[in-house]
């Protein structure tokens, strides 16, 4: 995998997990910059542990590493 799209997974994870946990801790505690807070510190854990696990996946598996370099995975 490129790192171009190493950079697109991680950011695509960070957004979608953003949006998830700010909203539901909003609408748990009604206090935004509380949500906001907890979503920053847990979509940035959240995406360390996909791309860990994700790059842990490929090492063990070289196949997947050739598929992926030829786009097609």
């Amino acid at each position: 995998m490129t790192t171009v799209s190493w950079i697109k997974r991680a950011l695509l994870i960070l957004a979608l997990s953003f949006a998830f946990i700010a909203g539901a801790q909003y609408l748990k505690t009604k206090d935004l910059n509380y949500a906001v807070i907890q979503a920053a510190i847990w979509s940035s854990v959240s995406t360390s542990v996909y791309l860990v696990v994700l790059w842990r996946k490929l090492k063990k598996n070289r196949v997947c590493i050739a598929k992926a370099k030829d786009g097609k995975a």
